[in-house]
């Protein structure tokens, strides 16, 4: 009692620590994987809610449904186990696990045709599953059809001549089936039962004995006679054996074979037992008797041999006939009559390989005897088919040959068909077309022949002479029949397309093709291949024109439907991709698991999106993404663009949360990386900005300096800024304070207001505003429209009017990693209009942060940066800037940039240097939080 308690409690104990186990599975296979391992372990109740949660996260996962149902079958709950199985098999029609069980299924439920179907599926994809084959034999033994059990038990023979178990269940099927036939006294059934078990097992003893005995009931006693005789070479001291030779023996009065039988054996008891009886059947003497004596005393006396030698054949005396015949022959010389005469010997003996060589040896004697010759034939037809058997086809073709040579035309035919059959099993395809072709010579209205013909040309990979040869039939046919032929036809040429797309001759795959369609112009399969050679040797015209083809004669096909839609996307519009994308979305509706319609509506959404971003049509971009993602959630293409849509929507969090689900290739993976790192800091909502200009002037080294602080907070639509820009001079320091505001209105529009006030040596008063406005014109460019106000600390050209006006217009295209924007200000400064033309172009690496710049301006005026900064008086006279800088993503809350620009402009005041230069290097760090 005590060890059973303790057993209880490490069961309990062991029992609550599993389930306290909390097991990570992330995706089915790990579903799959932990399930399988419980129902091994013989947990089938925890392997099942394993199972079940399984396909909570993955309903149409294939393999968990076949779980399910092998659950079901441990359980012998059939209907629910049925049910699942073919759930996934509706899942994935390769399940064999699936198939594997239901055959248990039905055959348990006694469904066995059903179990039969089954197996018969599982053969096609495994037709040397011995396990398989077995099963099958089983099932139509259960169905009480012993004759296809017994016919596949054979056939399997075959496809395994080794294996010894099936060889073993093989046998044990015909002596079943013979003890049957003789139970129900059909002693010639039982009779030919026994003689196939002897010739398949000649080393078992009882078979011998079966055949004796059958042939014994039959009446038949010398051939149990000659049974015993081969059963004797093979088991010389069997005691069954002798007995029953000695019992045929002297029941045929046979007492001088009889006893000398006896005595080789050394069965002395025997011996003594039939000596009185053949000494009591001496007695009774007959004519034989007789003529025996005259034929001994005088051996060439024709009367007396032909007497004794046909009572000896008379009575299957067989070895006795032979002696009486040649000492006949010896006294009274050969004739071709003896010889015709020992031929019939050998025949009633049974002993074939003589009777064989004896035959062929007289026909080469008398090969005008119609007789001889007829048996020679039927001699060599026999060999020939023993030849094929047992694969000897070489030796085959010779025996055939002679059949052919010597047969009637029906033999004639017969051996020519054979003689290709045996070229065609060596492989040797030449000789098995010229034997083809003496055929339809001699049958030329023969379609099969010509199907032949067309096989061995594929073998020859010679394809063009196989399909013409296939047309020659084809034109030998009509009505229901030629429909047949197309079929084969249609089959011949999707086995030739398919072997030259293996080796990639995708034009030749075409050729062929077009070469079907003129033979079957509404052939599916054919304008399927059409479709997708088209599309493999690039030629998209012909791929539409065969996918509308498919389209007019199959409407409701899908393939060419989705081919249909893949042409139309590659160039399409806005409003083709539109229609595209609403056509492939209905049919998912109808097929939502067609793997076809699945990639090609997840590309064609992908195309789609890119278009609708380059029209800032980002949010329309996303709501068609969701869409897709519906049908595909794993999609990682498509959660990459809705990234990008967030991106250009200033949603930065969702674009890293969408972009992450990107899959870099090690050379991208740096760059990916940092651009994640730039869309997290984006993310952001508040943001401090520090730079610093350092400037001076050519001709000497005093060095002025700006500085700047920032703060900007991010909100969904509306950027807000605040910033201090702080100037010390010899004569002061100078602050000027500003503020921003940037607004998006919609997708394509968005504007800035700023405002900036100043005590000294920066424009006392500042005001800015500007509209951004996106236009579809070139793939696309943003255009910017402003106006703007400064008062200028001081006058800077004459000593009258400090106030400035301008107006600003400028562009920005944007080229995959390049950014380009050019502005043109006009200023009016003292009823004098000035202007100054800027271009600004940028390279990106891997964000908007990483980047190199190039800029540069020219003008009657120095550019607005600078004369926001009043760093020098160059109005009215020829201003030129050249910079260059970079800018870096330092951290991913971190960017700094760096600019250096050099500027040359004519000085008004003719006492000094015509032409100044003015060098500034500017500095900035940002930190994102």
């Amino acid at each position: 009692m005590k060890n059973i308690f303790l057993l209880l409690i490490v069961l309990y104990t062991h029992s609550i620590s599993y389930a306290q186990v909390t097991i990570q599975l992330n995706n089915s296979q790990d579903y799959i994987t932990e399930a399988i391992n419980l129902f091994k372990n013989n947990n089938w109740e925890a392997g099942k809610n394993i199972v079940d949660k399984g396909l909570l996260k993955f309903p149409i996962d294939s393999d968990l449904k076949m779980l399910s149902g092998k659950y079901y079958h441990h359980f012998k709950q059939y209907d629910r186990a049925r049910y699942d199985l073919n759930k996934a098999l509706e899942l994935n029609p390769n399940n064999v696990d699936a198939k594997q069980i239901l055959v248990n299924v039905e055959m348990e439920s006694e469904r066995y045709s059903s179990a039969i179907c089954y197996v018969n599926e599982l053969l096609e994809v495994n037709p040397y599953w011995k396990g398989l084959w077995r099963k099958k034999i089983e099932l139509y033994e259960l169905q009480n059809n012993h004759i296809e059990a017994n016919r596949l038990r054979k056939r399997i023979r075959h496809i395994y001549p080794k294996d010894s178990t099936l060889k073993k269940d093989y046998l044990y099927s015909i002596e079943v089936a013979a003890n049957a036939q003789r139970e129900e006294g059909k002693i010639d059934n039982a009779l030919e039962l026994s003689k196939k078990l002897v010739k398949e097992n000649p080393q078992r003893e009882d078979y011998y004995l079966n055949v004796v005995n059958d042939n014994l009931k039959a009446g038949d006693n010398y051939a149990a006679l000659a049974f015993v005789e081969r059963g004797l070479n093979q088991f010389p001291q069997n005691d069954a054996l002798i007995n029953k030779k000695a019992g045929i023996l002297a029941e045929q009065n046979r007492y001088d074979e009889l006893l000398e039988f006896l005595q080789k054996k050394k069965r002395r008891k025997q011996y003594n037992y039939y000596l009185k009886e053949a000494a009591r059947n001496a007695k009774d003497k007959d004519p034989v008797t007789l003529y025996g004596k005259v034929f001994f005393a005088n051996p060439s006396n024709t009367e007396a041999f032909t007497y004794v030698f046909n009572d000896a054949m008379a009575k299957h005396q067989y070895e006795e006939a032979l002696f009486l015949l040649n000492k006949h022959r010896q006294a009274a010389g050969g004739s071709k009559k003896l010889s015709v005469k020992e031929l019939s010997i050998y025949k009633s003996m049974g002993n074939d390989a003589k009777a064989a060589s004896f035959t062929k040896e007289l026909f080469y004697r008398y090969p005008n005897d119609s007789d001889i010759k007829d048996d020679y034939v039927k001699i060599m037809l026999i060999s020939a088919k023993n030849k094929m058997e047992s694969a000897q086809y070489y030796e085959a073709i010779a025996d055939w040959q002679q059949v052919g040579l010597y047969g009637d035309n029906e033999l004639n035919q017969i051996a020519q068909n054979a003689i290709y059959n045996a070229y065609l099993a060596q492989g040797d395809y030449n000789n098995a077309l010229n034997a083809l072709n003496e055929l339809i010579f001699l049958d030329a209205n023969n379609k099969d022949l010509f199907l032949k013909r067309a096989e061995i040309y594929y073998l020859q990979k010679n394809y063009h002479k196989a399909l013409n040869s296939y047309e020659q039939a084809l034109n030998l046919t009509d009505g229901e029949q030629k429909l047949k032929y197309k079929n084969g036809y249609a089959d011949m040429a999707t086995k030739i397309i398919s072997e030259l797309n293996k080796n990639f001759r995708h034009t030749e795959a075409l050729k062929f093709t077009k070469h079907w369609l003129t033979i079957d112009p509404t052939n599916q399969n054919a304008l399927r291949y059409a479709v997708n050679l088209s599309h493999q040797t690039g030629n998209t015209k012909e791929m539409f024109n065969y996918a509308q083809k498919g389209s007019n004669y199959y409407p409701d096909d899908v393939f060419f439907k989705i081919k249909l839609a893949e042409i139309k996307g590659q160039k399409a519009n806005l409003e083709e991709y539109a229609q595209i994308y609403h056509s492939l979305h209905k049919e998912l509706k109808i097929n939502p698991y067609h793997k076809l319609v699945l990639n090609t509506f997840s590309q064609i959404t992908e195309d789609y999106s890119y278009s609708l971003l380059k029209e800032k049509l980002n949010n329309v971009a996303i709501t068609k993404i969701d869409t897709a993602l519906n049908y595909i959630p794993n999609n990682n293409n498509l959660k990459y663009i809705k990234g990008l849509a967030f991106e250009k929507l200033k949603q930065y969090d969702s674009a890293y949360y969408y972009q992450s689900f990107y899959e870099p290739s090690n050379m991208e993976a740096s760059e990916f990386k940092e651009k994640l790192n730039y869309l997290k800091s984006r993310g952001y909502k508040n943001s401090i900005g520090i730079s610093h200009i350092r400037s001076r002037h050519g001709d000497h080294y005093a060095i002025n300096t700006i500085s700047t602080i920032e703060y900007a907070r991010f909100e969904e639509k509306n950027t807000y800024i605040g910033r201090i820009n702080y100037a010390g001079r010899p004569s002061g320091k100078g602050i000027q304070i500003q503020g921003e505001w940037l607004r998006d209105w919609n997708e394509r529009t968005s504007t800035m207001i700023n405002a900036a006030w100043a005590n000294q040596f920066f424009p006392e008063i500042t005001l800015n505003a500007s509209v951004y406005r996106y236009f579809n014109i070139l793939n696309g460019i943003q255009f910017e429209f402003g106006a703007g106000y400064r008062k200028l600390s001081e006058p800077q050209i004459t000593n009258t009017n400090n106030n400035m006006f301008n107006v600003v217009a400028g562009a920005t295209k944007e080229l995959d990693h390049f950014r380009i924007n050019t502005r043109i200000n006009t200023f009016l400064l003292d009823k004098k209009l000035l202007y100054n033309l800027s271009l600004n172009t940028r390279y990106y690496f891997s964000s908007p942060k990483n980047y190199i710049t190039a800029v540069g301006s020219i003008g009657s005026s120095p550019d607005v940066e600078l004369v926001n900064y009043q760093l020098y008086d160059g109005f009215s006279v020829l201003n030129t800037m050249v910079g260059a800088g970079f800018g870096w993503n330092i951290y991913k809350n971190v960017y700094g940039n760096f600019l250096g620009t050099w500027y040359n402009y004519k000085v008004n005041d003719p006492e000094e240097v015509q032409y100044k230069n003015l060098y500034n290097l500017y500095f900035g760090i940002n930190v994102a939080f």
